[in-house]
């Protein structure tokens, strides 16, 4: 995997996005805590990442076009700084408003969204497709990592100098992160300058139309949908099922987010001994059935066990899954339609957190959990019924 760190686009690329999300993890415990302590009231923050949440799954596709009209390399680089100027704007004058710190909440997400699709547009041109799937596991690494290390050291860092620093070391950090985009050559965007919503509207067609974007993405989504509502439902799982209280919570978290990091130990040689699709057909199935067996098994030991699989294997399917994409998507469209997947998949989480508060008050958090694991198996063995994930022509063997 660390082999894909030769290629000097992608190196300075990944040292960007390491050094933004060390700031940006900082930066979303420090709004939150803002929002709670000037209001003491939750639905601040709701709002706020309703306003996160809204703007990504919007704007992400309607901003798409850009990342295949442009050069990539500058608007990552203005998406950082912009979003360094945003930040700063919080410590100087909006701390005590909140329908301020709801509009800058919306204008990082659209900005964030326009980077994503930047970035994941370029990678394909950045390594041969032989380390493709070692620079996404990178990629997927430097987010659990940041996961792990900088969200607890938020924590300490708001808790004793207040929120106040953490934006300004967040605003720092965009700005060195554009720093080191200048470091890449040009990358300018493969299309046309036609039509803006025709070439909206074409970079969303390919997501039903293509038979591999439509069963990769509308299989994620369908996960996405009943999987997230672990992310609702944790809490009450841990301390309503299980009795193990918030710090039992807390290392049930952990223990998934280090899964989630040995996973890319496990998924790189799973993918070179099978294949992208059916690494992620098989992982995300056996998800399914891991995440279903916490309703069956409400026991302290399985749940542990659980939980750290489940971490595991979500890498291991969302590694292939971002490779599988990124070759089915033509180079001319390839941003608008890593927009559209970003979109769908927070539409998805979006409905997830939806139906944890509509089930659980009548089936019971156990219920639930089983309900929804099972969902997500049967989706993906609906998908193998149908003859699971087309491959590429280029990949496709004889027999």
């Amino acid at each position: 995997m660390w082999s894909a760190l030769q290629h000097p686009g992608f190196r300075w690329l990944f040292l960007s996005n390491l050094v933004s999300l060390v700031g940006s993890k900082i930066h979303r415990i420090a709004l939150l805590f803002v929002a709670y302590q000037e209001t003491q009231n939750a639905v601040w923050i709701s709002l706020i990442l309703g306003a996160q949440f809204l703007a990504s799954a919007v704007l992400g596709p309607l901003l798409g076009p850009l990342a295949d009209r442009y050069d990539r390399r500058i608007l990552m680089i203005v998406s950082n700084l912009v979003r360094a100027l945003l930040v700063a704007c919080i410590p100087l004058f909006a701390i005590g408003s909140m329908p301020l710190l709801m509009v800058i909440a919306f204008l990082m997400a659209a900005f964030e969204s326009v980077h994503y699709a930047a970035s994941n547009s370029v990678i394909p041109e950045m390594v041969p497709e032989s380390a493709l799937d070692g620079a996404n596991g990178l990629m997927v690494f430097v987010n659990r990592f940041a996961d792990v290390a900088f969200v607890a050291l938020a924590g300490v860092l708001v808790a004793n100098v207040g929120p106040v620093p953490a934006f300004w070391i967040d605003a720092a950090s965009y700005l060195i992160a554009a720093g080191l985009l200048l470091l890449l050559p040009p990358l300018p965007g493969k299309a046309g300058k036609g039509g803006y919503f025709a070439a909206v509207a074409a970079g969303i067609r390919p997501l039903w139309q293509n038979p591999i974007l439509r069963r990769t993405i509308g299989t994620l989504a369908l996960a996405a949908a009943f999987g997230s509502v672990e992310s609702a439902l944790g809490i009450v799982y841990a301390v309503g099922a299980l009795k193990i209280g918030v710090q039992g919570f807390g290392v049930l978290e952990a223990l998934m987010a280090g899964g989630a990091i040995l996973g890319l130990w496990v998924a790189m040689p799973l993918i070179k001994r099978w294949s992208r699709e059916s690494a992620f057909l098989f992982s995300l199935a056996v998800w399914g059935l891991a995440f279903a067996s916490l309703g069956l098994f409400p026991n302290v030991i399985w749940a542990g066990i659980a939980t750290f699989l489940m971490g595991v294997l979500n890498t291991m399917f969302i590694v292939p899954a971002r490779s599988i994409i990124q070759l089915a998507a033509p180079a001319e469209l390839r941003g608008r339609i890593m927009a559209a997947f970003g979109a769908t998949m927070q539409s998805a989480v979006l409905v997830g957190t939806f139906l944890a508060g509509v089930l659980e008050p009548r089936l019971g958090v156990l219920t639930v959990l089983v309900v929804c694991g099972s969902a997500v198996f049967l989706a993906v063995f609906t998908v193998f019924l149908l003859g699971g994930i087309p491959r590429q022509p280029s990949e496709a063997k004889p027999g």
